[in-house]
């Protein structure tokens, strides 16, 4: 009989601290939201519901939107789970279902992700200090052609301070664009990124601006054509990313060709980069290309490229 007590009195000390998590939980939720508000930012989430009892303080949301108007970047999902373990509140889990679509200020991406699932680490203060994004199959596809990829791992953790260590692999790639069919790819990314701030709660971690960046280690591999990147760059004055970067290409006509075949470089530019190219290389397939962004444009020599990317 007194064993029965005390699993009753337990139970019910269980089901008062759940009660009490949902709570915050569920305000906390509303408050992330809040806050992408007041930063300018859509944030929307139809048929938001919650619950998880007992294991889990959990929402479940459909046509959830996140978009930034003044930067041209955005996402939607047509679902997504989030939970905490209700025995960890340090650790928030998301699973993202149906399909996705990536508004980018150049186009848009739709995308499918077979399991697409994540996690971001807290410490004691519930600020974020790691997290990790993981994929089955994905299939993205734009106006200039596909992407496709056996897994995706994206990985983050903050090392001190302001600066965060950030790993990218993906696996199985293959683009289509044009007459251009590659396959057989892998992603390989290791760099590190300084924020401009350090980042005291969830509601804040969301277009964090960034003071610098630098590339330890970056390769694409796409059949026999290879892109390797490497560098450091700050932001400058004006919020654009400055500094020098090295590309290596392998069978750098490919990589060019790719590039026009994607939109990333126009036809004309490509003309006046391949003649170039060919005198770098010496007649060979590998060369290395020497990159400097300044004055918010990317140059190879005096030859402008295109815009650089902004980091504010």
């Amino acid at each position: 009989m007194r064993f029965l007590k005390w699993v009753i009195i337990l139970c019910a000390l269980f089901a008062l601290y759940w009660v009490g998590g949902h709570h915050l939980f569920s305000n906390g939720l509303r408050d992330w939201l809040a806050a992408q508000e007041r930063a300018g930012r859509m944030a929307q989430v139809q048929d938001l519901t919650t619950g998880g009892f007992p294991a889990d303080f959990a929402a479940d949301g459909k046509g959830v939107l996140i978009s930034d108007p003044a930067s041209g970047w955005g996402w939607m999902a047509e679902g997504a789970h989030v939970s905490v373990p209700a025995w960890w509140p340090f650790r928030v889990n998301a699973q993202v279902t149906g399909r996705q679509v990536i508004d980018t200020p150049t186009g848009q991406i739709d995308l499918l992700a077979e399991g697409m699932a994540g996690h971001v680490g807290l410490n004691a203060t519930l600020a974020p200090v790691s997290g990790e994004l993981t994929s089955g199959p994905i299939h993205a596809a734009t106006a200039q052609g596909t992407l496709r990829a056996d897994d995706l791992r994206i990985g983050s953790d903050r090392t001190e301070g302001r600066t965060h260590r950030l790993t990218a692999d993906a696996n199985g790639l293959a683009v289509e664009a044009g007459d251009i069919r590659l396959g057989d790819g892998r992603l390989h990314l290791i760099a590190d990124v300084t924020l401009a701030e350090v980042v005291e709660g969830l509601a804040d971690a969301v277009a964090v601006p960034v003071d610098a960046l630098r590339i330890e280690a970056g390769e694409l591999r796409l059949g026999d054509m290879a892109v390797q990147i490497s560098g450091d760059l700050v932001s400058d004055g004006r919020g654009f990313a400055a500094g020098d970067l090295t590309l290596r290409m392998e069978n750098w006509p490919a990589a060019l060709k790719l590039a026009v075949d994607t939109g990333v470089l126009p036809a004309g530019q490509a003309r006046t980069l391949e003649g170039g190219f060919r005198l770098m290389a010496g007649g060979g397939d590998a060369l290395n290309v020497p990159l400097s962004l300044d004055g918010g444009m990317i140059r190879l020599g005096p030859l402008p490229l295109g815009p650089a990317p902004r980091f504010r």
